[in-house]
């Protein structure tokens, strides 16, 4: 006997993205269990690690004249089948290449023997309904082989979706498929910030051929709907997420000298953890896992030059040196191990730039890498520690075991800056690949499906937020 499976994802791990983009991502979307629909297992082909499903994405239908609703089926379809491309857990018929199949009405009339000549395994079909003003987005995975033909192996409506933002619709639900048909946590629903010069402020107080302002803006993890969140025409650079996707911390000269702020993207005051000053300078933020803490770079040991690693509460309260006694050096660019137990920086201790690892707390520092130049190390979930790699050919994306125990740097892509997916799968970075500095992913480890995900202006400091729920 199978089992269609009912999904739950709590309105929390929603309103993680409502909050923050109150004009683009829709309050209450939620899936819920359709009730008429037949309860089946799911079919072993879709859960089986070794295998990737072959899918297929009809034309979803629409039951309402609201006009645009066709357009909005349309778009749920297509971003629903690039969320699954992106995770490689299906393989994807191209909407191009399934054109020319007629759309059916009923599991019963899907033209299988059609869908089987493209290798599908499944198909993918879809409803969108007119209710009260918003949407109820109806999908249903069909199998199209053999015997099992007509079986519906997933199904879910999506109730609360808006006519104004598809797009979160059709990532929640591929989100869902990753997790439940393939126990995956996927990453549609996340976002990227980062610096752009792409609106040519010129700075404030300094005539305009002295530079471009920056700032940071947010997009999905694909590119879109990107959105500027500083308002000033500074510097600012190096944003760095909480835990939660509610905090943005970043880097910002709109003082005249570097400090770090931290929004929470609701609109309220932003504030300054580190209580810089004139001569108290204060960059590259890291909010620690727990959400209370925050290590930075900063100069406040007095020495012209040189740099530590200090830690913080978010109020700015317990500020402690976890550098210290190393004043005849400069050390940056923290970053937290997951669980919050250690902290990966750079340091020029030993000569060039290297990545270190050390406890919270500052104690046992230890070299990790014996390359030529390294910098903005990241730290993933599956256990390595990402980094640029300066060699004289160029930047490169490498990455190493935390433990230090592997000292040949493994190469991952041309590029430099990395920040890892929450998922730990993909790599965001920047690369000239375009002539321009732009944002693109590659997956990890093959350092496959290279997307250019930024083509405006000049973009840097990429930073990938945590999956929707805290996943």
């Amino acid at each position: 006997m199978f089992r269609s499976i009912a999904l739950v994802v709590g309105v929390g791990s929603i309103s993680l993205l409502v909050w923050a983009t109150p004009d683009a991502a829709p309050a209450g979307v939620f899936p819920r269990q359709d009730p008429q629909k037949p309860q089946t297992e799911v079919s072993a082909t879709l859960n089986n690690p070794g295998s990737h499903p072959k899918v297929g994405i009809q034309s979803f239908s629409v039951v309402g004249a609201s006009a645009g609703l066709r357009d909005i089926a349309e778009t749920l379809a297509d971003v629903i089948a690039a969320d699954l491309e992106f995770e490689q857990e299906f393989y994807v018929i191209s909407r191009k290449a399934s054109a020319g199949v007629p759309p059916a009405a009923t599991p019963q009339s899907l033209p299988v023997s059609q869908w089987n000549e493209l290798g599908a395994d499944f198909v993918l079909m879809g409803t969108v309904r007119e209710v009260a003003g918003k949407l109820d987005v109806e999908v249903r995975l069909i199998n199209v082989k053999g015997s099992a033909a007509g079986r519906q192996d997933f199904g879910q409506v999506y109730g609360g979706c808006t006519p104004a933002s598809p797009r979160f619709c059709a990532h929640s639900i591929a989100d869902d498929m990753h997790d439940r048909l393939r126990n995956l946590k996927g990453v549609a629903r996340t976002r990227i910030a980062f610096s752009s010069d792409r609106d040519q402020d010129p700075l404030e107080g300094r005539a305009a051929v002295e530079g471009l302002g920056k700032a940071i803006f947010l997009m999905d993890y694909d590119g879109a709907l990107p959105r500027r969140i500083t308002p000033n025409k500074a510097i600012n650079i190096a944003a760095a997420w909480g835990p939660d996707g509610r905090a943005l911390a970043y880097s910002s000269y709109v003082s005249g000298m570097p400090d770090l702020y931290m929004t929470l993207l609701d609109g309220r005051p932003l504030t300054r953890p580190a209580r810089g000053t004139k001569d108290i300078h204060n960059w590259n933020p890291a909010i620690a896992p727990d959400g209370k803490r925050i290590a930075f770079t900063t100069n406040r040991t007095g020495l012209p030059g040189y740099y530590d690693i200090w830690v913080a509460n978010l109020d700015g309260s317990d500020a402690r040196n976890l550098t210290p006694g190393t004043d005849k050096w400069s050390e940056g660019a923290p970053t937290w191990s997951p669980n919050g137990a250690q902290i990966a920086f750079t340091s020029d201790r030993t000569g060039s730039n290297q990545i270190f690892v050390m406890n919270a707390d500052g104690t046992q520092a230890r070299r990790i890498t014996f390359a030529e130049k390294c910098d903005r190390p990241t730290w993933s979930v599956l256990n390595f520690i990402a980094y640029t790699l300066e060699r004289p050919t160029g930047k490169v994306i490498a990455f190493a075991d935390p433990s230090g125990s592997d000292p040949v740097p493994r190469i991952l892509t041309a590029g430099e800056q990395p920040a890892v997916s929450p998922n730990g799968r993909h790599v965001a970075f920047v690369t000239t690949r375009g002539g321009q500095r732009q944002i693109a992913t590659v997956d990890y480890p093959t350092g496959n499906h290279i997307r250019l995900v930024t083509t405006a202006g000049n973009n840097t400091y990429p930073n990938w937020s945590p999956t929707p729920g805290g996943r």
